[in-house]
């Protein structure tokens, strides 16, 4: 493969080269086709070579000074390792290829035999590099290419588009492309385009085909053929789009040949597949996987089933024969336009929700919520929730360890804080705690069985399954055999909550499909790296775990005297396992001093983190709800502009990992 001399002396970076190693390197000898997912070079490697991307798109990833994970987008005429060369030092990042790429290799040794030659040309390049840095520092707009894709006639792909765009437009505040591909004759012909001369930031040969046609929105149709050759004019395409749209939205729809079909999904960063609760779908869904288990070795995560269901539990029925049958369902959209329909979508505010979220996946501004352990603390959860609600804050994503698993399931499945306090009031009284209190007799494994406590949440949300709520939840247990975190996102929501509180010592362990499971407090009280691990952009994490510091200042502040002795004091201390001192009390302080610190440290992978502490609260006190949800309010409240400011689209920086967390 060649280039020509012209398109590298047009590059900014190039142009400052002499003609003698422009003609070296035009000759084609350092270009190379990258397939999708390769890596170009890994962080701390040394660095033989600096790199041009002549076509296609490269993600790159750092972790800078502060412990963040910076990502960033390159396309055509984008260098990467430059400033490694120029500083001879190991490469900064990590470089993945994000569509299939044709890159040209500059040996670092080539570029420092320049230097030596042309002093003048070193600093003029060096100049350069700190531009590139500088600009690079500035807020992204992360470019993202997405793939929609229907398995059944009935769904309404193009106007589904259509929508998506809108919103993600909105969400984002940044142009989106929809490119809606057709087997039939359109504006602009693939295997056209790709007979037009391919330039380094060169000018957009689709500029009168594509339509504005709304604020920050585009349409283009392109159309393809069956000629065998088509496919691969795909790669190149994307990456050209990519480099003049912030986002590009790919209607490939049902009648498109099949090899341009699976190189759409294939090339893509995001791709949905919509589907019909039917055996078409389904074993529609089974021949797509197996063609693209076929393509290349690499594993499609990208790939996320969509089920657009008439009811409700139809849909949730097939997306438990999907996660059967090998492919997770992404999530059930109800509202859904049909291809004979006129107005196009079910305004329900359930689907606006839906596709919302869809919006800020794809734009990486997603918010999620994690709750901790922490007893009847935990009640503090729901002030929070209702503070959110009230500030039309959106959180697409929910994670609870313990009594947070408990909350997060209520508010997941479709109740609102409202709602969530009033399930909470029914406790209000003197003997509510009776209520929870389910005696296991002899109590070898524990005091207390969860029954009770389940059955209270089976009369909120039912039997409802993961996949069913409104907005994902992830809960957290503890194995009894290994002490391994277990996180769960599918099956039944009850089950897995009643795992989740089964406090050691205190409950009997809860058994599911053969594991013996605990409180998720003990492995993972404050479950901030679940939602980071699930690719959560933005983190708001509610503690109600006081650390040692706050306890010690707590009894510093107690300085009235003890009520003097009285005969139900001393009764209540001699008979009550609950009494501060006495074995539950014991049993749980001993729980919480493991937790702290953990709890802390999971605080670090959060953008904001709300403490409702109050040195009078209690883990079993359940009777006075009112006042946790108040004191929850409070917080949420005072770093309101706090959470606000995540809902933002595009910020420069991301959450550190889970595992850099955790060392840190």
């Amino acid at each position: 493969m060649k280039i020509n001399q012209r398109f590298l002396r047009s590059h900014r970076f190039l142009s400052l080269l002499p003609s003698a190693t422009l003609r070296k390197l035009s000759n084609g000898a350092a270009l190379r086709d990258y397939p999708k997912g390769s890596i170009v070079f890994s962080q701390g490697q040394p660095c033989p070579a600096m790199y041009l991307i002549v076509s296609g798109r490269c993600e790159s990833r750092h972790v800078d000074p502060s412990g963040h994970l910076v990502t960033a987008i390159q396309g055509p005429g984008d260098t990467i390792g430059d400033r490694e060369v120029m500083h001879q030092e190991p490469y900064l990042s990590t470089v993945t290829v994000a569509t299939q790429s044709v890159l040209l290799r500059i040996p670092a040794e080539e570029l420092r035999s320049v230097f030596e030659s042309e002093p003048k040309a070193a600093g003029r390049i060096s100049q350069s590099i700190v531009q590139r840095i500088m600009d690079a520092r500035r807020p992204s707009t992360g470019k993202r290419i997405v793939a929609l894709h229907a398995l059944s006639a009935r769904i309404n792909e193009r106007a589904f588009a259509r929508r998506l765009a809108d919103v993600l437009a909105e969400v984002t505040a940044h142009r989106v492309l929809s490119v809606h591909f057709s087997p039939a004759p359109a504006a602009v012909s693939l295997a056209n385009w790709s007979r037009i001369e391919p330039s380094l930031n060169g000018i957009f040969h689709f500029s009168r085909q594509v339509r504005e046609v709304r604020p920050l929105c585009f349409e283009l149709d392109i159309q393809v053929s069956a000629d065998a050759a088509e496919p691969a004019c795909i790669a190149p395409l994307l990456s050209h789009l990519g480099s003049h749209f912030d986002y590009v939205i790919l209607d490939a729809v049902k009648d498109l040949p099949h090899p341009a079909l699976l190189e759409c999904l294939v090339q893509s960063d995001l791709t949905y597949i919509l589907l019909r609760p039917d055996d078409d779908s389904l074993n529609g869904m089974k021949s797509l996987n197996a063609s693209l288990n076929g393509t290349s070795g690499l594993a499609y995560n990208h790939i996320n089933p969509i089920v657009c269901p008439d009811t409700f539990d139809a849909g949730s029925r097939f997306a438990i024969e999907c996660g059967k049958a090998g492919f997770p369902v992404h999530s059930i959209l109800r509202g859904y336009p049909l291809a004979d329909s006129t107005g196009g979508f079910d305004r329900s505010p359930v689907f606006t929700l839906q596709l919302r979220r869809m919006a800020r996946e794809i734009g990486r501004c997603r918010v999620g919520l994690a709750l901790s352990s922490g007893g009847a603390r935990g009640l503090a959860h729901i002030g929070v929730i209702q503070v959110l609600e009230e500030n039309g804050i959106e959180i697409d994503a929910v994670a609870g360890s313990s009594m947070g698993a408990y909350v997060g399931a209520v508010w997941s499945y479709g109740h609102d804080g409202i709602a969530c306090e009033k399930i909470a009031r029914d406790l209000e009284s003197r003997w509510g705690l009776l209520h929870l209190i389910d005696p296991v007799l002899p109590p070898r494994q524990g005091f207390l069985s969860t029954r009770r406590v389940a059955h209270r949440l089976r009369r909120a949300i039912g039997s409802v399954q993961f996949v069913e709520l409104v907005r994902p939840l992830r809960v957290v247990a503890t194995d009894f055999e290994t002490l391994d975190r277990v996180v769960f996102s599918s099956g039944e929501v009850v089950h897995a909550v009643e795992a989740s509180i089964a406090i050691p010592g205190i409950c009997i362990p809860v058994s599911i499909d053969g594991r013996t499971l605990m409180d998720g407090g003990i492995a993972d009280p404050l479950p901030s790296g679940v939602l980071s691990d699930m690719g959560v952009e933005h983190i708001i994490a509610v503690n109600t775990i006081p650390t040692p510091a706050h306890l010690s200042m707590c009894r510093q502040c107690a300085v009235e005297p003890p009520p003097r002795p009285s005969l139900g004091a001393w009764l209540n201390s001699q008979l009550n396992y609950f009494a501060s001192g006495n074995l539950c009390d014991i049993l749980m302080r001993a729980n919480f001093g493991g937790q702290m610190r953990v709890a802390e440290q999971a605080c670090h992978l959060a953008d904001v983190v709300l403490r409702p502490w109050a040195c009078d609260a209690r883990w079993h006190d359940f009777t006075n709800p009112g006042k946790y949800i108040a004191l929850g309010r409070q917080v949420a409240l005072e770093q309101l502009a706090e959470i606000k400011a995540l809902s933002l689209p595009n910020q420069s920086h991301e959450k550190p990992t889970a595992a850099l967390a955790l060392a840190g």
